[in-house]
C-alpha cells in the first residue's frame, strides 16, 4: 500500500508527504473528537433544556391548580342574590348616603349573601324611568318622591298637599305609622312596587333669581315645579305660574332665565348648585317632600321569608341614618347657605296658608271623602 501511495516520488518527496499524510490523518481523528465530544454535549443541553421544561410545565401545572381552586372557593363565597338600586341623586346627597346604609346593612345582616349596587346621579334615566324599571323587574330598588309615586298609586297624592306638615317630626310620626303606611302600600303593591322604608327628602321652599319676602311677590314669576297637578295648583293659587320641567332641566333653565325661580328641597338645592344662578331662598317650608324607598315586587316574591326579613333590617336602618343627615343638615343650613353668599328671606306663612285652602278643595272633590280621611288622619295630632 505504502508503494503504491507514494509511487513515483523520490526518496524525500515519499518522505515529506508521508508527513502531510499523518498530519492530515491526526487532524481528522482530532475534528472527530471534537464532534464526538459536541453531539455528547449537545445530547446533555438537550437534557437539560427537556428537563427544564417539564419542570416548568409541572410548576404551571400546579399554578393552574391553585387557581382553579381559588376561583372556585371565590365563586362559593359569593352573594346569593346581589340587588340593584338606583336614584337620581350625587354621591354627595342624603339619598345616595341612605342607599350606602342599606347596602352595608344589609351585606352585614346576612352574612354576605345579599349585597347592592348602586347607580347614583340617573344613570339609569329619570324618577319616572326608575319606577318603570322597577315594574318590569330591571332594576330592584328605587328611591323616588312620593309625588312621582302618587302617579302609579294617588294614594301618595296626599304628601302632595301643602303646609300637611308643620315640623320634621310631624312627618315622621306619619311616615311610621303601620296603619297609613299599610293603606298607603296596598294599591302600590298591585302595581308592582313594594314601599319598604319611608325617607325624607328634606323640606321643599322656593329659590330663584330674586328676592321674595311676601306672598305678593310670587305674583307672576315662572316656578319650576315638578308635573303633579297639586303642586301645580299650589303654585297657581299663590299666584306665580308653575312651569313643569324634567328635574336634569333645573340648572339650565335658572341659569338662561327660562324660569324665575323653583320649588324644592333646599339640601338639593345646595347639593346642585343651584345656587350659581338661583342665589335668593325664601324658607316656606310647603312642603315636607316624603322619599319612599321601593321594591320590586317580582324581586320580594323570589326572597325568601329570611332574605326578605333582611332587607326589612336594612331598610330600617337606612331609614333612621338618612332622616338624622337631613336634620343635621338642616341644623347647619343657615351657614351653609351663608357661605355661598346665598341671601335668605321667611315669609309669613298665614297668608300662604289662605291662598292654597282651594288646593284642599280640589283634592276633597277629586278623590272624596274617603280618601280625605287621611288627611284628617295625619292631621289629627
Amino acid at each position: 500500500m505504502g508503494g503504491t501511495r507514494f509511487a513515483g516520488t523520490s526518496p524525500a518527496g515519499r518522505a515529506a508527504q508521508g508527513r502531510r499524510y499523518r498530519r492530515r490523518r491526526r487532524d481528522a481523528q482530532g475534528a472527530s473528537r471534537q464532534r464526538q465530544k459536541h453531539r455528547h454535549e449537545d445530547v446533555q443541553l438537550r437534557g437539560d433544556m427537556t428537563m427544564k421544561i417539564r419542570t416548568r410545565i409541572t410548576t404551571l401545572a400546579a399554578c393552574l391548580v391553585t387557581a382553579a381552586a381559588t376561583f372556585t372557593g371565590v365563586a362559593q363565597a359569593s352573594p346569593e342574590v346581589t340587588l340593584k338600586l338606583a336614584h337620581v341623586q350625587p354621591e354627595t346627597h342624603a339619598f345616595h348616603k341612605g342607599s350606602v346604609k342599606f347596602a352595608e346593612t344589609l351585606k352585614e345582616v346576612s352574612g354576605g349573601k345579599m349585597e347592592v349596587q348602586i347607580f347614583p346621579n340617573g344613570v339609569m334615566g329619570n324618577e319616572r324611568d326608575l319606577l318603570e324599571a322597577l315594574q318590569i323587574g330591571s332594576l330592584d330598588l328605587v328611591t323616588v318622591t312620593s309625588a312621582l309615586t302618587s302617579k302609579f298609586s294617588t294614594n301618595y297624592q296626599v304628601f302632595s298637599l301643602p303646609f300637611l306638615f308643620d315640623s320634621y317630626e310631624d312627618a315622621f310620626r306619619v311616615m311610621d305609622d303601620p296603619e297609613i303606611r299599610g293603606s298607603l302600600g296596598e294599591k302600590l303593591i298591585g302595581k308592582g312596587i313594594r314601599p319598604v322604608a319611608y325617607w325624607i327628602g328634606g323640606a321643599r321652599s322656593y329659590y330663584g333669581r330674586s328676592e321674595v319676602e311676601n306672598l305678593p311677590d310670587f305674583q307672576g314669576k315662572k316656578v319650576r315645579t315638578m308635573e303633579d297637578p297639586y303642586y301645580l295648583a299650589t303654585w297657581k293659587s299663590l299666584g306665580a305660574i308653575p312651569t313643569p320641567l324634567p328635574f336634569g332641566e333645573v340648572y339650565s333653565a335658572l341659569q338662561t332665565g327660562l324660569v324665575d325661580g323653583a320649588e324644592g328641597a333646599i339640601n338639593t338645592y345646595v347639593s346642585k348648585k343651584f345656587y350659581e344662578s338661583a342665589p335668593h331662598v325664601a324658607m316656606v317650608n310647603y312642603v315636607y317632600s316624603i322619599q319612599p324607598l321601593h321594591i320590586a315586587e317580582s324581586r320580594w316574591k323570589k326572597l325568601s321569608e329570611q332574605q326578605r326579613e333582611w332587607v326589612k333590617q336594612a331598610a330600617d336602618a337606612s331609614s333612621t341614618f338618612e332622616r338624622q343627615i337631613i336634620l343635621d343638615e338642616d341644623r347647619k343650613m343657615n351657614d351653609t347657605l351663608a357661605s355661598h353668599g346665598v341671601q335668605v328671606t321667611r315669609p309669613d306663612i298665614g297668608p300662604l296658608r289662605e291662598a292654597v285652602a282651594p288646593v284642599y278643595e280640589k283634592f276633597r272633590k277629586e278623590f272624596g271623602d274617603e280618601a280625605y280621611s287621611l288627611v284628617e288622619q295625619i292631621r289629627k295630632d
